[in-house]
């Protein structure tokens, strides 16, 4: 049918026709949806640990997270969250402005919260949150080991199941943890695969491995409505490295750096991938897609930097954020 062919590629005549650019497309059971218009230009956020403070989160509510001045997402649609990037691509900088966000939240500071962080090959990731440990004392967790993950994770499932308790009990109707002001929790694994590797072949080893997915596979699919969240990054997020039953839950996906086809499939399964841009040797540049964006391809975004170059630095800005510091 020509028609129907013309309709669903109705953005090849209409953009040069209008001169404006397609924002998004969205087909339906009875129309296709196009979004025209101008597209904004990207800015980064760019701060140094005198510049970033709690004016900058003040105004933002609780769900929503910020990544450049026209783009951000929300925690209510999104449970859990995927950044992936080989070495050198900014990867690290992405886990310390989600870390950030989290800490803004009063996420490991509030009596009802709890962060935890686990590192599966003991670095970036867990340097930054023994600084934050020993700073901010025991509603931080750390680890590196399969051991540690297995407990916290553990912990953080119980967690989640008493504050199903407290919403059951709430007479709102569908009320969710933000709906009733509950501050969220997260729970951060940098290179999950690491761990499996540590949980070795044994019987025990096995075992413990198992238990380690039973937990993350529960945070991944009751979280939402509890304001638990599971942020997985990785190099690589092939099956190896994230079990595709995880991987298939994560919704909030930052890609640093320009993925192969396969890789896109991978981190992107939500997506048509038919218009993907293309990322530059940009650090910090990557591709972005989160639910709820009205878009139905990953978008380009540019991962906000914060400067700190030094301990005293990192510990600068935590204090500048904390919402009740």
């Amino acid at each position: 049918n020509r028609y129907l062919k013309t309709l669903k590629n109705l953005e090849e005549y209409l953009c040069p026709t209008l001169g404006l650019s397609l924002l998004s497309k969205k087909e339906e059971i009875d129309k296709i949806v196009y979004v025209l218009g101008e597209i904004e230009e990207i800015e980064q956020y760019v701060f140094n640990s005198n510049t970033l403070t709690r004016e900058f989160f003040k105004d933002i509510p609780s769900p929503i997270i910020k990544l450049s001045n026209t783009q951000q997402f929300s925690l209510k649609s999104n449970t859990n969250i995927g950044i992936y990037g080989r070495t050198g691509t900014g990867k690290t900088i992405a886990l310390q402005w989600y870390l950030f966000n989290a800490l803004s939240k009063g996420c490991g500071t509030d009596d009802d919260s709890c962060l935890a962080i686990v590192d599966g090959k003991g670095a970036d990731l867990y340097a930054l949150g023994k600084l934050l440990q020993a700073e901010l004392g025991e509603k931080i967790s750390v680890g590196s080991s399969p051991t540690s993950l297995a407990k916290l994770s553990r912990q953080f499932v119980e967690i989640m199941n008493e504050r199903f308790e407290i919403i059951k009990q709430n007479s709102s109707l569908n009320a969710d943890a933000y709906d009733l002001g509950m501050t969220p929790n997260f729970l951060f694994v940098d290179e999950l695969a690491s761990i499996r590797d540590s949980c070795g072949a044994s019987k025990q080893g096995k075992e413990l491995w198992n238990e380690i997915l039973q937990n993350l596979g529960l945070i991944a699919r009751k979280g939402r409505q509890a304001g638990c969240h599971l942020l997985l990054s990785t190099q690589d997020p092939n099956a190896e490295n994230i079990p595709v039953e995880l991987r298939n839950q994560i919704s909030a996906v930052l890609y640093l750096g320009n993925p192969g086809s396969d890789r896109l499939r991978m981190a992107f399964s939500m997506c048509e991938l038919e218009n993907v841009p293309t990322v530059s040797d940009k650090k910090g540049e990557a591709l972005f897609y989160a639910d709820g964006l009205n878009s139905v391809e990953p978008v380009l975004t540019i991962v906000p930097f914060v400067d700190v170059k030094t301990k005293q630095e990192f510990l600068r800005v935590v204090k500048n954020i904390l919402p009740n510091y």
